[in-house]
């Protein structure tokens, strides 16, 4: 039975009644297992196989011609992205509520009993773990497809050139990413109501949420998946830094904490200084060299300038939008630190004129004394 997140309770409760909201969100781990494990099952039967592979297996597979590295065109076995891919989406939505509802059981609530915090702390805290768990994976995974074709990223010039041939077809693993990464963040939506979140928290993670699906479907419906790929492998970096950060933070390790927060502040900065400088080169400079007036889907190219122009723009203004939160946040921080100092100042100032009265005041009466 997975417990909704901020710390289960000691006591059992009674069991709520089937189907009842409670039943739902306290057994929704086992609910989402069964529903998966009915399209594992469909794969087996001939008359149900081809209607459950639509929602596990990647689609558009085949084989596509595309230029190698001494320009020759050659035919390779590989994935296209289409329409049909959001059945599997869907599909992995469900398996990522699995995922969480297994991390919340056996990892976060065996960790939250021991922590003592606050709601709002035990809030960060749930937060904090499963995006650890969430940005380590992606980040491997990540760098595992950079490593497998290297040969696309260790030149900066071919995250543009050879749009969109050399783009469009995907392996397995690499299609399978951008699945999952989208999947992932509309699995967030239902965790609002499955995990009891308050409304500004909710508010909180559907903008991150919201952000992450537009960025990176754009970034796979519209084949600019290299750079899709680094930008996303800079900003797991930075979160990945700051929620181990933040997870050290909360379980008081503090040596640890410290270094970590600083260095997440500088490869946050440099994120994003990094993501601005390499949309502007990719969708600025680059694509621009073979821009197109019109949209050619059957071709899987979009570089026309004002899908172009609107990523670019999109890019940007996120970027700034993130920096003037970072900064708004620490000078915030700065403020509240400045007047802690001031206050405290103040009260030893307040504190050390009753002192200075009193030994006024022994001396005058010890002076009378003596007269």
């Amino acid at each position: 039975m997975v417990k909704p997140q901020g710390g289960p309770k000691a006591s059992k409760k009674a069991q709520p009644p089937v189907f009842s909201h409670d039943f739902v969100i306290q057994n929704h781990g086992d609910i989402m297992s069964c529903i998966v494990m009915v399209f594992i099952v469909g794969l087996m039967f001939p008359s149900t196989h081809s209607l459950a592979s639509i929602f596990i297996a990647p689609q558009y597979n085949g084989t596509y011609n595309e230029t190698n590295e001494a320009g020759q065109v050659q035919e390779v076995y590989g994935y296209l992205s289409g329409l049909w891919d959001l059945p599997a989406i869907f599909f992995y939505s469900i398996c990522w509520i699995v995922v969480h509802a297994v991390v919340q059981e056996y990892g976060l609530d065996k960790i939250s009993k021991k922590t003592h915090l606050s709601k709002a702390s035990t809030f960060k805290f749930g937060d904090s773990f499963h995006q650890l768990f969430f940005t380590s994976y992606s980040l491997g995974h990540a760098l595992y497809l950079i490593t497998e074709r290297t040969a696309d990223f260790l030149d900066i010039k071919k995250i543009w050139l050879g749009y969109p041939v050399d783009h469009r077809v995907m392996s397995a693993s690499y299609k399978i990413f951008f699945l999952l990464q989208i999947a992932y963040w509309i699995h967030q939506f239902p965790e609002f109501y499955l995990q009891k979140l308050k409304r500004e928290e909710i508010r909180q993670k559907t903008f991150q949420a919201v952000i992450h699906i537009v960025f990176i479907s754009a970034a796979y419906f519209f084949n600019f998946t290299r750079v899709g790929l680094v930008l996303l492998v800079l900003e797991y970096f930075t979160q990945l830094i700051f929620h181990f950060a933040r997870l050290s933070h909360f379980l008081g390790r503090k040596t640890v904490s410290a270094p970590l927060f600083k260095a997440y502040n500088i490869t946050f900065v440099l994120a994003r200084f990094g993501s601005v400088i390499l949309a502007v080169m990719t969708f600025w400079y680059g694509l621009r060299q073979a821009e197109l007036p019109y949209v050619d889907a059957s071709a899987g190219n979009f570089n026309t300038a004002a899908i172009r122009l609107n990523v670019l723009l999109g890019i940007v203004l996120l970027q700034l939008y993130l920096l003037y939160s970072f900064v708004s946040f620490h000078m915030g921080r700065f403020r509240e630190s400045n007047a802690k100092k001031e206050k405290k100042k103040a009260s030893a100032a307040a504190a050390a004129v009753p002192k200075k009265e009193k030994k006024r005041q022994d001396s005058e009466s010890d002076s009378k004394k003596k007269n």
